[in-house]
């Protein structure tokens, strides 16, 4: 997970050039976390042992992202503006190279506590998320949730749901080794990956920014 703070970072550096440069980045809206534009209730998390995704490249870290794309192919053109709308300073940021066919980076929340930054990543389909999630927590070593646990009670990953039970993408947690706790996750319907970080070494702090996820993380469109 130092990898992905580090590359986070990075993303952030860049998103401030391009803020400079360009006049700043788009404002957005907010939407609650993982569920539909058309459900405005939270996600209700689960992990699941069959519902993990196959192995493959992927890690809850800032060179990977959560990806927004119609059925007809990832929705390139104003990426920015599908992202959450808890970030109101997001640009444009370079590709992780992981396959990711767009790429952004954002300051703190609006909603406080929650992440001091975050990134998001754009997939052209499903098999390539998944692959990409897969890899990267299976670099982190995280391990697959029990089916009674989730971010509010430990670190690793497992599925995530819409209230209603179905399935949405898979989440991970871990407590970063640089005094960051760190939220991954996967949204199947918009096709991307985001990862948002906070300062925190304990699952308290954890639980805190899984909060914030399960209310603000929507995204738009």
């Amino acid at each position: 997970m130092i990898g992905l703070v580090s590359g986070l970072v990075l993303l952030i550096v860049v998103a401030v050039v391009l803020v400079v440069t360009l006049g700043g980045g788009d404002d957005d809206d907010t939407v609650a976390a993982g569920s539909s534009s058309s459900d405005s209730s939270a996600p209700a998390t689960t992990a699941s042992p069959s519902s993990s995704p196959s192995p493959g490249p992927a890690t809850p870290s800032p060179s990977g992202g959560f990806t927004a794309a119609p059925s007809g192919g990832a929705d390139v053109t104003g990426f920015v503006g599908q992202l959450p709308v808890d970030f109101d300073d997001c640009a444009d940021a370079p590709l992780a190279g992981d396959g990711d066919v767009a790429a952004a980076a954002c300051g703190s929340a609006l909603t406080q506590p929650g992440p001091e930054a975050a990134a998001f990543y754009l997939y052209p389909d499903q098999v390539t998320l998944d692959s990409v999630f897969s890899a990267d927590v299976t670099e982190e070593g995280l391990a697959e949730f029990a089916v009674e646990d989730d971010c509010s009670t430990g670190t690793g990953y497992g599925e995530w749901t819409y209230s209603g039970g179905e399935h949405g993408g898979q989440v991970a947690c871990q407590i970063a080794g640089d005094g960051y706790v760190v939220v991954a996750w996967t949204d199947d319907e918009h096709l991307t990956e985001g990862v948002v970080r906070a300062p925190g070494t304990t699952q308290a702090e954890v639980s805190a920014l899984y909060d914030w996820w399960t209310a603000n993380s929507e995204y738009q469109g």
